[in-house]
């Protein structure tokens, strides 16, 4: 599997988001999931974190990876996530 990108938030997040599939892509990471998260409001923080267990849970061996600006103002929340690797 390649790198899927799952984006949460603007226009900026959405640009940003086909920015970071290639370049992940163009790295060689495979079995990735990049989680582009939002922290506009805290239902868009609230779903990243669901997106991210569910997306364990169906694919249990993939890296998981958060980014976007809920994961620069809440790092701590998304880093004692087990299911998160980076």
């Amino acid at each position: 599997m390649g790198v899927d990108v799952v984006t949460f938030g603007c226009r900026l997040n959405a640009f940003e988001s086909e920015v970071i599939r290639r370049e992940a892509e163009q790295a060689g990471l495979a079995d990735t999931i990049v989680i582009n998260s939002c922290a506009v409001t805290n239902e868009a923080v609230a779903q990243a974190r669901q997106s991210i267990r569910k997306l364990k849970r169906e694919r249990p061996n993939a890296r998981i990876v958060v980014t976007g600006c809920a994961a620069q103002t809440q790092a701590e929340i998304f880093a004692e996530m087990a299911e998160v690797d980076r």
